[in-house]
């Protein structure tokens, strides 16, 4: 089983990039979005996903049951509706329902390894690669048709669903027999908080640049398949890395964490400065390796001290929702150069305000 769970998780991570990679480069060429509507776009899905996630947190929603093959099916029928989106308003409205069913969907599949934490490693390199996949082939897919990424994602994440309905049963039985989730209430160390200011920073960098970066790859002249390139770049570091790490078992210090938030801050002010794509590659190089080696640390702290993964997953879906946002409105306001270097300054006052508050 732990195969089929490989395959859903590659193929609801690659349906989920290839329309978010298409979504920033599709409102563009069709309704000349602004920073600001774009940042707004990457914020109310991942909103709604850190809201929910955190939701369902507290109030203690049991896991026992594999929510992540419904949740595959609706995940299915709302990329499918986004090709009919008459307005900003239902877009938004679709992304941020859309939004709720992943807050089911990766907490429910992450709980597949809660006795097995030793499988994490192979879980994260199938959705990973599935952000690969997706990246890579979404810039293709727009330059046929530019709803066409839509379709397709919709059309990944039904399979997903079909493979789960398939083994429902086996999946079923499985779920019900895995422990209960531990100590919900009880308040995270301060390792694990460090940690998850961690994920929080390197997530606000990779949301932001999901979404804003066309904005800024189109000024500078690049095309669709160059974009689409580039941003694969940090996917494809950033599935490396968790092998890397899945090898040599990094250990979380003060010194690395400092390095973390110093290499995000030099990626992203790198990307607002850069004009050529060899620079841009290397900043999406450095955001990959900070954001496996976060992931990674924060999934397993969380797991092998018994806490639910949903609080993890609720911080990330903070970063990435408040990644667009910031980078969006200072964008708006600043042009979206400058929105990516002062966002890469901002990293760096995080960093300085953790240790404030983390004592």
């Amino acid at each position: 089983m732990e195969r089929i769970v490989y395959l859903i998780s590659f193929l609801l991570s690659s349906s989920n990039y290839i329309v978010n990679f298409s979504l920033p480069l599709y409102l563009i060429s069709k309704f000349s979005a602004s920073p600001f509507v774009l940042g707004i776009t990457g914020f109310f899905g991942n909103f709604a996903y850190a809201m929910f996630t955190y939701i369902f947190y507290k109030a203690k929603w049991k896991l026992h049951f594999p929510w992540f093959i419904i949740s595959s099916l609706f995940i299915s029928f709302i990329y499918f509706l986004l090709t009919i989106c008459p307005s900003y308003i239902f877009l938004f409205l679709l992304l941020f329902i859309n939004g709720i069913f992943y807050s089911r969907f990766w907490p429910s599949i992450q709980y597949f390894f809660s006795s097995n934490s030793e499988n994490l490693d192979r879980y994260n390199l199938s959705w990973s690669f599935g952000v690969i996949f997706g990246v890579f082939i979404s810039g293709y897919i727009l330059k046929i048709k530019n709803i066409l990424p839509f379709y397709i994602g919709s059309f990944f994440a039904f399979i997903g669903f079909i493979l789960g309905i398939m083994n429902f049963k086996n999946f079923l039985s499985i779920y019900k027999n895995l422990p209960e989730k531990l100590l919900i209430n009880k308040k995270p160390e301060i390792e694990i908080k460090k940690v998850f200011f961690l994920n929080f920073v390197n997530f606000l960098s990779v949301g932001g640049i999901l979404f804003l970066f066309p904005k800024l790859a189109i000024n500078l002249g690049y095309s669709t398949p160059l974009i689409s390139n580039i941003i694969t770049c940090l996917f494809i570091t950033r599935f490396f890395m968790f092998y890397f790490f899945s090898r040599i078992s990094p250990k979380f210090s003060e010194k690395i964490l400092f390095i973390s938030y110093l290499t995000i801050s030099i990626a992203l002010i790198l990307t607002g400065l850069s004009k050529i794509p060899y620079f841009h590659i290397l900043s999406f190089l450095l955001i990959g390796t900070s954001s496996a080696f976060s992931f990674r640390m924060g999934i397993l702290k969380i797991i092998e001290k018994g806490y639910s993964t949903e609080l993890n997953e609720s911080i990330i879906g903070i970063g990435l929702f408040t990644g667009p946002l910031i980078i969006g409105i200072l964008s708006q306001i600043l042009g979206v150069s400058n929105g990516f270097i002062y966002s890469g300054i901002l990293i760096l006052s995080i960093f300085f305000l953790q240790k404030y508050l983390l004592k």
